[in-house]
């Protein structure tokens, strides 16, 4: 009876030891993204440079490209070898370069499937459940890498960034899709504070686009 009472009590401590870690790693994540949400927050403007990767082993796709993103306020400009997405807060427009045919749309901000990158630097809010992964070390910096869940279906089944601890900046962004495939961004360079240009696409600038406009 005294060893199964021993059992008993050992398998409670332990109970007791995974779940305070838990919550406390839980904590932690919401701090680390409470963090990474206000210094965004506080920048006048960001530019980034980044490297593309989408894989998808199903389908047997391995991409790679790089492009530049570029955020101010609810504006901003992706450009990419070959797109340029440009959004005003109000007007979407999307280029193929290759075939030099522009696309222009209303944009709703509420939208919950409306894509905006600043979701992505401000993304601590209730919408997502959270979990610490683990801590560890990208060319000699500290990184903390957490996992993100969206509370509601979505085709982005989970999140993962991998956070600079001392900049409080994303260094690696991964998203995973219910179809398998898996878009990471590597960071490159991060700026912030600087003169951005208008967020327009001035179709006078292109002699030759096909302008589709569905507004």
């Amino acid at each position: 009876m005294n060893l199964k009472i021993k059992g008993l009590s050992s398998l409670l401590l332990i109970l007791c030891i995974s779940l305070t870690n838990a919550v406390s790693q839980d904590r932690l994540a919401e701090d680390i993204l409470e963090k990474l949400s206000n210094t965004t927050k506080a920048c006048t403007s960001i530019s980034i440079e980044f490297e593309y990767l989408f894989r998808n082993k199903n389908a047997g796709i391995n991409e790679k490209s790089s492009g530049r993103l570029e955020l101010k306020e609810n504006n901003f400009r992706i450009e990419m070898p070959k797109q340029l997405i440009i959004n005003n807060g109000s007007t979407h427009w999307i280029y193929l370069k290759e075939m030099d045919e522009v696309t222009i749309m209303d944009y709703d901000p509420e939208d919950e499937d409306a894509m905006n990158p600043n979701k992505l630097f401000t993304i601590y809010n209730e919408d997502y459940k959270n979990t610490y992964v683990q801590a560890s070390s990208v060319n000699g910096e500290r990184m903390h890498i957490i996992d993100l869940f969206p509370k509601k279906s979505s085709s982005i089944i989970k999140i993962r960034l991998t956070i600079n601890s001392l900049k409080s900046q994303i260094n690696i962004l991964e998203l995973y899709d219910k179809n398998g495939g898996t878009y990471t961004y590597n960071i490159k360079d991060f700026k912030t504070n600087l003169e951005i240009a208008p967020f327009t696409f001035d179709t006078t600038k292109y002699t030759h686009v096909e302008v589709i406009d569905l507004r």
